[in-house]
Parts: structure tokens; sequence; C-alpha cells
């Protein structure tokens, strides 16, 4: 049901207490006899996607799976970091005006945008507790057990938005053991991290203890300049006093992050894991560079090619801000010749300073926030209970919350675009499961889940023909049963069966108010007026399904297939500017059709395993900028709307060679393909046809990884490594493929890259103490991590750039 209600704006803070804990995670034989397998190879990686504990090699899903060390010998410190080994995977930080997030997509599915109102297509978990927004998703990996990244639609097994597939974060807990480490890293832009853990024994044989910390500060890459001083002979108003032009950086990074575990046997048969976390993250605002400035193009015409139609220069308070040739603000350019600057070409540069100093509206100078800052805490508690030796009974509790602040801009020293942001959202879950070993016959587990938030969403927003504060408020709710079934008929296959019904509850609450001192007095600019105070509601529920077969003809070799279904909620529109743009969206579908097999070949020293996928994918969200509405104009717009549906084709593979002691090969290799079988009404009056290929699609991508750890006797090992991936270029936006010509959107096309990391790290005999030294970039490829099209707005495009060569060089002590 969807409507559309006045109501008066509201929001309070609310604290609720953990619910009641109970419980385990999967049978004890099952679990038991998946550890002993692992046991047997100490390579092995044990996962938990099937709500039990199974070999890696054992479980029909497409899965990359990577532990603490695999990330920390390839370097790999934040989630955007993992992408690059996985196939199909585009994991990379979100553009500048979207804040500390990244972007996820796993197949083609998945969600760029931060705001509240939207659900994210891909599942994020840290110790099986959901995290519903992409804000701060952007996280740190610190002292974590391994990473699994599941591909495909996880309906059944992961519920709600985790359509595209889901990303699952596990930390160590603490076993008594008394170990620890103590490491710290120094490199490149005065980067230092000091990382470390500690393993206690509270009471013997009962109560363990794991407490995690980190802190990291590193400067930013992107220089901000001030424009009249780079540039005496402009009339730009300068906002440094002195000689020195430099007004900051962009891309700085600045937190402290601290965890604590505890373990409590409380009999032979349940134990209890309770975890808290806090991170308190000042990091400065995203990198932002400015690449395009000219007029956009008329309604329905493509940009097809560095040649943009003629137009006059846009001129904004009398100042030349760019034009069909170019920009003076504009310092580098992948789109031809529109980098006009005469102070400098580099790629890392540019005129933002987040300051109006004569707002056009009349009302004070004002300054966005220099930060990109996210606050965040959390507590959860999971408790395990052997009810029989085949049955156990497993409960998820967790709270959390966090607040931040982050600055957006246009990239010039005009800021015809200017937000300063703030978010808030408080989180309760609580899941339940029961899981059963039916004797040598089936193996079950049933279960339910809850889970509500309250979010909100404050911006002071600078437009070039609106002038306005926004308050939002968005509680959601998520309530799920879910059964997934393993029958074993006959010897070595297994019949798969899961089900999962989900009921989803949205509302928005739209805050429209004017800012105080400008030239209306401080009321609400009139087409926003009527939104003051409007509530969109979405709701609706969803059953999902999955139904598969896997067959093991060997011990060494495994075969599967699969059909599954997924789901992303629906939602409201949260930027209308005016009130017939305020409307819902449906909840996107998917039906994925699969096969795959897995290998331990060689006495397990070749592992090889593939996967080929055929998505219908239904009722597909983007964005778009033109949207006629009835007694609405087509544009200013930024509206969610489902297109029509696409089939996604694909396959990938995954192999992992050691051919001789210390020797090891890692590949990768993916193919992703889309086509729209169908658009929607409402799409193709906004511009979006068949030849339109998809979001965040790339074609091809690889990766390649060799180390040889070299034994030196008595003096240690010496490993050098080297770790190579590659992307194809792939469209941001959602028309992006001029119907009448056939050419590309050349302003939203992320042009593809290939990234070398190399790292040599030696270790003492008894491996107490590791010296290593990294560098990432090492061809210093210059490459984009996003583009932000703004045309719609400023006239401009910006884009995210990735870091430069960067060194680094660590010390860890293990005790």
């Amino acid at each position: 049901m969807v409507m559309l209600k006045p109501a008066a704006y509201r929001f309070h803070a609310s604290a609720l207490a953990l619910a009641a804990v109970l419980g385990s995670a999967a049978p004890a034989m099952a679990q038991d006899s998946a550890d002993a397998a692992a046991s047997d190879n100490s390579d092995e990686i044990v996962v938990t996607a099937q709500f039990r504990s199974q070999r890696l090699q054992d479980v029909p899903i497409a899965i990359t799976a990577v532990t603490g060390e695999m990330m920390e010998q390839r370097g790999q410190t934040n989630l955007a970091d993992i992408g690059n080994n996985a196939p199909n995977v585009t994991l990379r930080q979100s553009a500048a005006s979207f804040g500390p997030a990244v972007s996820a997509y796993i197949r083609g599915v998945g969600q760029r945008d931060t705001n509240f109102a939207l659900e994210p297509g891909v599942g994020l978990y840290i110790d099986d507790v959901y995290l519903p927004t992409m804000h701060g998703s952007l996280l740190n990996l610190v002292d974590l057990d391994r990473v699994e990244i599941l591909r495909g639609p996880q309906g059944t097994l992961a519920g709600q938005n985790s359509i595209g597939g889901a990303i699952k974060l596990y930390s160590r807990k603490p076993d008594g053991s008394g170990e620890g480490y103590l490491s710290a890293t120094y490199g490149s832009f005065n980067r230092l991290e000091v990382r470390g853990a500690a393993d206690f024994t509270l009471v013997d044989d009962r109560l363990f203890a794991r407490v995690t910390g980190a802190g990291v500060s590193r400067d930013g890459y992107v220089t901000r300049y001030d424009y009249r001083c780079t540039h005496p002979t402009s009339t730009v108003p300068s906002t440094v006093t002195g000689n020195d032009c430099k007004l900051g950086t962009e891309g700085g990074k600045e937190y402290l992050a601290g965890r604590l575990a505890l373990r409590w046997l409380a009999s032979d048969d349940i134990t209890v894991d309770v975890a808290g976390d806090v991170t308190r993250d000042g990091s400065e605002v995203a990198p932002s560079t400015l690449l395009y400035v000219g007029r956009a193009a008329a309604p329905g015409q493509m940009l097809t090619g560095v040649a943009t139609p003629a137009a006059a220069a846009y001129v904004l308070n009398g100042n030349i801000y760019g034009g069909p040739t170019g920009s003076p603000f504009v310092s580098y350019s992948p789109f031809g010749n529109f980098a006009q600057d005469t102070f400098s070409n580099s790629p890392y540069i540019n005129y933002e300073n987040y300051t109006d100093t004569a707002p056009r509206d009349g009302s004070a100078a004002w300054q966005a926030p220099l930060k990109s800052a996210l606050n965040t805490w959390g507590i959860s508690a999971t408790v395990q209970a052997d009810l029989t030796p085949d049955l156990r009974l497993t409960s998820i509790s967790a709270y959390r919350e966090f607040d931040g602040i982050y600055g957006t801009g246009d990239g010039s020293p005009f800021n015809p675009s200017l937000q300063a942001n703030q978010v808030f959202n408080w989180q309760v879950s609580q899941e339940v499961r029961l899981s059963a070993a039916l004797g040598d016959l089936a193996n079950l587990t049933v279960g339910g889940f809850y889970f509500k938030k309250k979010s909100r969403y404050d911006a002071r927003i600078t437009l070039t023909t609106l002038y306005f504060l926004e308050e939002d408020i968005i509680p959601a709710t998520n309530t799920a049963a879910f059964a997934n079934l393993e029958i074993y008929p006959v010897e070595d296959l297994t019949v798969l069966a899961g089900i999962r019904y989900s009921d989803q509850k949205k509302s928005f609450e739209y805050g429209r108010f004017g800012v105080p001192g400008s030239n209306t007095g401080g009321a609400v600019p009139p087409a926003l007026a009527p939104l003051n105070g409007l509530v969109g509601t979405f709701s609706g529920d969803r059953v999902d399904y999955r139904l598969g077969a896997q067959y093991r003809f060997s011990d060494e070799i495994m075969a599967y297939a699969q059909w599954s279904t997924g789901f992303r909620g629906g939602g409201i529109n949260p930027r209308p500017f005016f009130p017939q743009q305020a409307l819902p969206h449906d909840p996107e579908t998917l039906e994925a059709y699969e096969i795959g097999f897995k290998t331990d070949l060689f006495d397990r020293t070749l592992r090889f395993n593939n996967s080929a996928f055929i998505n219908k994918y239904q009722d597909i969200l983007v964005n778009v900028s033109n949207c006629p509405l009835t007694g609405a104009p087509a544009a200013p717009c930024a509206l969610p709307l489902n297109a029509g549906n696409a089939t996604i084709k694909g396959f990938e593979s995954e192999l992992s060679w050691n051919p001789i002691e210390g020797l090891q090969f890692d590949a990768s290799l993916a193919y992703l393909t889309f086509k729209y079988t169908s658009i929607s009404a409402a799409a193709a009056n906004s511009g979006i046809g068949l030849e339109d290929r998809g979001q965040y699609i790339s074609p091809w991508q690889y990766s390649f990884s060799a180390s040889y750890e070299a034994d030196l006797g008595s003096s240690g090992t010496l490993t050098p490594r080297i770790d190579v991936s590659h992307i194809d270029s792939f469209n941001r936006n959602s028309n992006n493929v001029d119907a009448a010509t056939g050419g590309e959107d050349i302003f939203g096309q992320v042009p593809g890259y290939t990234l070398v990391n190399t790292r040599v790290t030696y270790a003492t005999e008894d491996r107490d103490w590791e010296l290593a030294l990294e560098v990432r970039n090492l061809t210093d490829k210059l490459y984009w991590t996003d583009f932000f099209d703004n045309r719609g707005s400023t006239n401009g495009v910006q884009a995210t750039p990735a870091e430069p060569r960067t060194w680094a060089v660590s010390v860890k002590r293990r005790f």
C-alpha cells in the first residue's frame, strides 16, 4: 500500500534495550564435521553462508572468501580493496556527493546513492548483524577472521536487499590463547597507522576477552587551491590571506576504532559472545575534481563525443563558469580540451573552497564542513545453545547507531551547488534460528528476523535556483520468517530448498524550510512549500525461494545448479523539487539461474571454481534527471523510478594454485552483459531506451596474484608478492547510449584500468617479527573510482580520483 499524507515534522532520539538472547548457529554434528575437515588442511576456509559451518568447496554458492591473513598479505585495509580480487564485484569509494560510503555492486546489481530513502542492493553484515545503509559502508578491515562475498541473490539466506549478493565480515573471537599483535605503518602522504589486538583469559576455561584497536592518520592527496591567489588577475573573490595559495586537501583520513569482545562458555552446551565497538572518524571530505563544465544537452539529446552542442557560456554572478569549449576552473579532463586552467594540469587539484561568501539568496556567508566524518558504535550478543546433539538454537541481538557530517561542492570557487549534510541513524535487530540435523537424511534451519531503524537527514542546500534547509525523517521496519532445507536422498547428492517471507514498512517525512536571513525572509521557497510536512509511505511483502541440487562426483569435484530469487525494498523519492515528484517506487526483483562446479585437484594443490548465470532482473530502479510529470516541469528532477526489465548474463572463474611449497598463484576472470527486455512508460518518457546498457556493468574483470615464500633457514623467510587487477570501463548513468547514433554517453563512462600492487615481507624464523614494504599503484595509473554527472543542476561533471602511486613500510610484533 502506498499513500501520501501531511504530518508535522518530528524527530526524537530513542534508546532500545537489547532483546533477550538465546541460542546457537548450526547443528553440532554438522559443524564439528566441517571443522574436522578443515583441520586436515591448514589453508582450508570454513564459511557459514548456509547457517552452518562448511568447507568453502562444499557450498553450492559462488563465494569469494578471504581470511584476515590473506587481506594483510595483500595490503587490503578497507572494504573497497577487496573488490579488486573478487570476480563480478565492484566495491569502490562513492562519489564525494554521497558522503563516506562505498558503491557496492555484484553481478551488475547494487546501489550508489546513500540516501536513507533508497535501499542497498548488496546486503552488508558484520558478525551476522545487518547494516541497512550505505553511509559508513567503507569499513576498515581490523582484526577480521574472514570476509565472505556471496554472489547472486541471497533472498532466502540473507533476505531483503541482498538481491545482488551479500558481503559478510566476521571478527576474530576470543579464545583465551593469550596471543596478540601490535603493528605500525608509515608511508606516503604522512600515512601513520597503529593497529593491535590482545587475547586474555579472565576465568580459566570459561571467560575470555579480546581487545582490538586501530588509529589512522593520513594527509589528503587532492589539493585545494584559492583561485584568486593562483590567478592574480582574476576577479574571483579570494578566501585566503597571505601568500599561501593552498586551502587544504581532500581524501585525508583520521580515525580511531576500538572493539571489545567477550566469550563466555556458560556450560558445555551454551556459548555467549558479546561484542561492543566504537569508531570516531574525523576524515577530510572525499577527494573530488572538476572534469567538465558546460551546457547540458537539450532534453532527449545525448552528448556522444567530445564536441558538445553549441551553447552560450554558463555565467554565474557575472563570471564565466564554463561553456562548450571548456572552463578555466578545470585543471585536467579526459573529455578533450575542456581543461582551460592556466595554473596547473594536475588531475589531483581543484579550486573548491566550500564557502559561499555572498549567497545569492542574500543570507550571511557560510561554509560547508570540511569533513567526511562518521561516529558510530554498536553492541551485539550471540548465544549458542545445543539443545540436543542434533538440535541447536541461535540468537543474534544487536543495537547500532551513528551520526556524521560531510560537505559537498561542485569543485569550483563559485559554488553553484554547495551542501552541508548531517546524517543520523539508530537500529535494533533480533534474529533467532533453530537448526537440526535429521539423522543422515537432512539438515533444516528455520528462523525469524526483526529489524527496526530510524534515520534522519539534515542539510543546507544551495542549488542554481533554490536555497533551502532540509530535515527528513525516515523510519523503517522489516520482519521475516525463513526456512532452509538440505536433503540427502542418495549418497553424494544434496537437494536444496529455501523460502523466506519478508514484510517491509517505510515512511519518509519531508522537511523543507527557508534559510534565515535570506531575501525571502526565511520562508520556504514556493516550489518546495507544499512538500513541508508531507509524508510518503511504502509498505509491501514478498516471498523468496531457492531450489537447487549439488552432486559430488569425487572428493575432488562437486557440481551444482540452482534457481533463486531476491528483492530490493521499495521506497520514496527523497529529492522532489515539486509535490508531483514526491512519488514512491516499487521493489526490484530478480530471478537467477546458475550452474557451477568446484574442484580440489592434484592433492588439493590446485583449486578451480566456476559459475555461470542468467539473471532475470525486473522493475530495475534508476535515477533520471528529466521527469515530465503532469502539472510539473520536467526539470529540475532527481527521480528514482522503475525503468523496466533486463537480462544479465555472465560467468566467473577463480583459481588458486600451490605448485610447490612456498609458491602461490591466485587468479580470477569474470564476464558480464546487460540487455533491457522492456522499458516502462515513465522511463521511456524520461529518455531511457532499450539500447541503454545498464549501470556499473563492467564487461570484463580479471585479477592475478603471485607470491613466493623463500625459506632463509634460521634467518627467517622473505616473501615477495605482486597483485594485478583489471576492470573494464562502465557507465554510471541510466541513460547512457544515444538511440539515434549508438554513441556512448562519455560524461558517465568511467574508464577502465589495470592496477598493480607489490609487497615484500620479511619474517623472523619464529614469525614473532615482520617487516613489510609495499607499493600500491606501482605504475602510477591515473584512474577514477566514480563520476558524478551533475549536468542537470550545475552543468558540471565531477570525479573521484583514486590514489596515485604510494609506498608504505610496516612493522609487526606478535606475542
